[in-house]
């Protein structure tokens, strides 16, 4: 049997809004966006199962859980070298990649401008630099989204989600490469902390 998207989507929304209320500093929109990313991983499985409401709510929540627990253990270990946050890079696509007007004082790479500089120009640069190492069809439906404003399906949702995940993942290791080579030329205790502006 098909999964009824919109039905699992309504149901993640509930779940992923009570799990975000237990843990604070998790967004709801991350949890929800996980615990249908971990369907979409396992669809073959839940269209044979056809679970009822109650299983499904129970399966949801583990799934949220998992990721709200990887995430803060995540955070504590590597807290140091932690610079950008799904929601910071949702914000930077939503509010700033694709307008014109902020790239026309871009810094240039050769101005030697860091993360340590702050300011959203400093996070588009580093933004588009993670934006243009996604497959096509994540900058796709990153375009679709951000850039078009079109509505997403479940599916694209989940794409969305994978992607934005991929984009932070690959600007904090940058940020992480960068700090190792600061400690090699001015020696430990350098800490780098990005900034997002308002």
């Amino acid at each position: 049997m098909a999964i009824d998207w919109d039905r699992y989507t309504k149901l993640a929304d509930s779940v992923a809004r009570r799990v975000a209320a237990e843990y604070p500093g998790f967004d709801a929109e991350d949890i929800r966006q996980e615990i249908l990313l971990q369907v979409l991983e396992r669809q073959s499985t839940f269209e044979k199962a056809d679970y009822v409401e109650g299983q499904l709510r129970t399966n949801f929540k583990q799934f949220a859980y998992a990721y709200c627990g990887a995430e803060r253990y995540s955070y504590i270990a590597h807290s140091a070298e932690y610079v950008y946050t799904m929601i910071e890079v949702r914000q930077l696509f939503d509010k700033a990649f694709f307008r014109p007007e902020l790239w026309e004082t871009m810094p240039r790479k050769e101005d030697g401008v860091s993360v340590a500089a702050g300011g959203i120009v400093v996070a588009l640069w580093d933004i588009n630099e993670a934006f243009n190492l996604l497959p096509p069809d994540y900058q796709t439906v990153i375009v679709r989204r951000y850039e078009l404003e079109e509505n997403l399906t479940g599916a694209e949702k989940v794409r969305l989600q994978r992607a934005i995940d991929k984009v932070t993942r690959s600007l904090n290791n940058s940020v992480v490469r960068r700090q190792e080579e600061a400690k090699k030329h001015y020696g430990p205790g350098l800490r780098t902390v990005g900034a997002l502006a308002d």
